[in-house]
């Protein structure tokens, strides 16, 4: 009865009226405080614009293909390699990961017949395909030309890493600045040794 009632008084009343002492203060930090705590709004992110005209570059595309026919995954991948040689993409790697089971055991008839049981079994097969250094309008034009021919009931996850430019507080300063700043130190310097002959 005890832990009835306490129960009720966690669940059932509204989160105002729950005493602070029952719940821990990590649980109530939400996602607004930390965001006050770390100063996150303060700072946002900085937009870098692309030239006109350039073209995405992606380090690595990732297209992965699961279906419950190994045949017809075999077969897609014939087409995934003749694809990319045609397009001059580099395929980089096949992958076959294991397959995954999920068993379900159930009575053979809908509400009699207790002592009859059925297995059922349904297999989920993957590939991988990896590939490297792509540009975004061939990365579009092989992805729209591999989705288009994708067979019935095969599903397709496409994992993209695209390269992009350096913040301006991370890139280099121009060599133009570290020449000047060299010469004016050598300047400095042959003014003390010039100083320092005269008074000796």
């Amino acid at each position: 009865m005890l832990t009835r009632t306490f129960f009720n008084q966690i669940f059932l009343f509204k989160p105002s009226q729950i005493p602070l002492s029952v719940l821990s203060y990590r649980s109530i930090t939400t996602a607004a405080r930390l965001k006050k705590q770390l100063n996150i709004a303060a700072t946002p992110r900085p937009h870098i614009e692309r030239p006109a005209g350039s073209d995405e570059l992606y380090k690595r595309l990732c297209v992965e293909v699961r279906g419950h026919d190994p045949a017809v995954l075999e077969s897609y991948e014939k087409f995934v390699r003749l694809v990319s040689t045609e397009l001059d993409v580099q395929l980089v790697n096949v992958e076959n990961p294991p397959f995954f089971t999920e068993r379900w055991t159930l009575l053979r008839s809908k509400f009699a017949k207790k002592k009859y049981w059925r297995e059922y079994e349904i297999r989920t097969y993957y590939k991988k395909f990896h590939f490297k250094h792509l540009t975004g309008s061939t990365a579009s034009t092989f992805l729209e030309y591999a989705q288009r021919n994708l067979p019935e009931g095969i599903m397709m996850i496409v994992e993209r890493v695209r390269l992009e430019p350096f913040r301006d507080n991370l890139v280099p300063p121009p060599s133009s600045t570290i020449t000047t700043t060299t010469t004016t130190n050598t300047a400095t310097t042959s003014e003390k040794t010039s100083e320092e002959q005269r008074n000796s």
